[in-house]
């Protein structure tokens, strides 16, 4: 197998220069589709020919291939470097040319939303392999405005809510963070720093997480208003224009998944903190400490943690995938040798990880910050199940290519199971063995019961921006939710106040975070059916992912025998992780 190097991603698969013939070309092939488009309208009326409709929607698919090249590279190019102005530029004015040509389509979703149940049933049951994405435009029909409604928030999106969110990342990717190794202090970015909150060193643990939340409580007014208008827009849009009946409805009917299944899981995951206390209790004396602080939670047990080179972290992560499936390791080995990877560490690089699907017929592109740590390794596979996912997905139209978020986590979150799996498996000691299952139950608290509990401090948030809460109060509320979460197994010092403006999932997508709790508890679920019934799983599960987004997620579940609004449902999850603490015990006593 070939070794691979930290380089950055070849964006010539999408286009060869920002401002050369082919993207001229593609700008101008998009506008005339666009304008083909438009004179469809006129034809537009419930008694049309079902053949027509799917003319329509093929014609739509096209222009959204197109579009979907043209807005990613201006993406990929900024996430590279977040301080390149010509970079900047780029992405805002592309996204501006997008918008604009995005309301010119809006007329038809609209329409079709208009539509009585039974015209709309006529062309639903002969849309053949484009069904779903009918169905999916009827899931917000009423909460849909006028076309003049709509076109409006979409151009005001990219002034308001959108530039917001610009301006967190442009601020909070320019932050250096003074980081203190005794008497000495050097100035670091945000990837370099994170690094120590997971040191064997109790001070250089807690001297990142303090540097780290110093600089975002000095920037609190600022990030602190970005987020409350953000929430601002969100209400006055979603809950006055629309009438959704709550904050989290949109992003469940966005996913095609119930309020009840939701509230659901968050109910379990609540419910279940007292397990993660328990972890935390017995993590506490694993590293000789009495209780744990907020800064120790993520510390090693068995002092340092191991080095891998990129090389060798690429060949772990592809060995694991070519044990469970040869298909998933051919993937994610596309993705490395066509060069779709950006593994550097670099200032103004946007920081953590994102894979991006651009369309089915492009090879996803992958994101990590590469520095070396076994959780680098987790992030390498974690990003290349995304891939996968996309790849196994892309026989679908691009209609319907995205899983939506509650389905999206889980061939990533599976990728890092197989993994752990690969590694516990070749420990030779106890000690090795029982720093894997910290490690991993580190992990899943982290996605799990973390992730829920952003989701309970968004609700609350809400709340209370709409009731006039100023910036130091989201921050007590969030000490509250950390409290709640942590109980007296952690001590939480009042720096951690200011954590919620460390986490951009909360100002960019919110209520996006439940897709982890989600993700991770689903995965579980399916490792579990894995481990029982060994290869025979592998084809339903390739078969799983390889719905995408086009067929309704309760209905993909059921296939396999899952219901997502029964809390039983979610307690398996739980008992996955009781067991691992179970046999962390068991391993840290032998």
């Amino acid at each position: 197998m070939a070794k691979f190097r930290q380089e950055r991603w070849n964006l010539g698969d999408i286009l060869p220069a920002h401002d050369g013939k082919e993207f001229n070309s593609l700008m101008k092939s998009l506008e005339n589709n666009v304008k083909k488009f438009e004179s469809y309208r006129k034809i537009l009326n419930p008694e049309m020919p079902a053949e027509k409709l799917l003319d329509i929607i093929k014609l739509l698919e096209k222009i959204s291939e197109t579009s979907g090249k043209i807005g990613a590279y201006p993406a990929l190019w900024f996430a590279m470097n977040t301080k390149n102005q010509e970079a900047r530029a780029f992405k805002d004015k592309v996204n501006n040319k997008l918008t604009e040509l995005g309301n010119k389509l809006l007329f038809f979703p609209l329409w079709f939303k208009s539509l009585s149940d039974k015209w709309a049933g006529k062309f639903i049951k002969r849309a053949g392999h484009y069904r779903y994405y009918l169905e999916s435009v009827r899931l917000t029909k009423k909460y849909t405005l006028s076309e003049p409604e709509e076109k409006i928030i979409n151009i005001k999106s990219t002034s308001g809510t959108e530039a917001l969110n610009s301006l967190y990342d442009i601020i909070t990717n320019s932050f250096k963070f003074d980081m203190k190794f005794g008497k000495r202090t050097k100035a670091m970015n945000q990837e370099e720093i994170k690094v120590y909150t997971r040191s064997a060193d109790k001070n250089l643990r807690e001297n990142s997480y303090s540097a780290i939340l110093a600089r975002y409580c000095e920037n609190r007014d600022a990030l602190g208003e970005i987020y409350k208008n953000i929430l601002t827009d969100w209400k006055n849009e979603g809950i006055k224009l629309r009438g959704y009946k709550s904050y989290v409805s949109p992003r469940n009917i966005g996913n095609d998944i119930s309020d009840k299944a939701i509230k659901t899981m968050l109910d379990v995951c609540r419910k279940n903190t007292r397990l993660f206390q328990r972890y935390f209790r017995l993590k506490a004396k694993l590293i000789g400490m009495k209780t744990l602080r907020r800064y120790d939670i993520y510390a090693p047990v068995a002092g340092r943690e191991k080095k891998y080179s990129y090389s060798e972290g690429t060949k772990l992560v592809l060995d694991c995938y070519k044990d469970f499936s040869p298909e998933t390791a051919r993937l994610a080995l596309r993705v490395l040798s066509e060069k779709h990877i950006d593994s550097v560490v670099d200032d103004g690089k946007m920081s953590g990880a994102f894979c991006y699907g651009v369309t089915p017929n492009i090879t996803p592109y992958v994101l990590v910050n590469y520095t070396g740590k076994e959780r680098d390794v987790m992030t390498l596979a974690h990003e290349l199940g995304h891939a996968i996912h996309d790849l196994l997905s892309s026989k679908n139209s691009i209609l319907m290519f995205h899983p939506p978020l509650i389905l999206a986590e889980t061939a990533s979150i599976f990728g890092e199971m197989i993994v752990t799996e690969k590694l516990l498996g070749d420990a030779r000691s106890r000690k090795e063995k029982t720093a894997l299952l910290t490690s991993k139950l580190d992990d899943i608290y982290a996605s799990i019961i973390r992730q829920a509990f952003f989701v309970m401090f968004e609700q609350d948030a809400h709340k209370a921006a709409d009731e006039g809460a100023t910036v130091d109060e989201l921050s007590g509320i969030y000490l509250k939710n950390l409290k709640e979460q942590f109980g007296n197994s952690v001590k939480i010092s009042d720096d951690f106040r200011s954590e919620w403006m460390y986490i951009p999932h909360i100002y960019h997508t919110p209520f996006y975070c439940y897709a982890y709790s989600f993700g991770n508890l689903l995965t579980l679920a399916l490792y579990k059916m894995y481990k029982e019934q060994g290869k025979k799983f592998v084809p339903k599960y390739l078969k799983f992912l390889s719905y995408g987004g086009s067929k309704k997620p309760a209905k993909i579940g059921k296939e396999l025998g899952i219901n997502f609004e029964d809390a039983r449902f979610w307690q398996k999850g739980f008992d996955m992780v009781k067991d691992m603490i179970d046999g962390l015990e068991k391993t840290s006593k032998n």
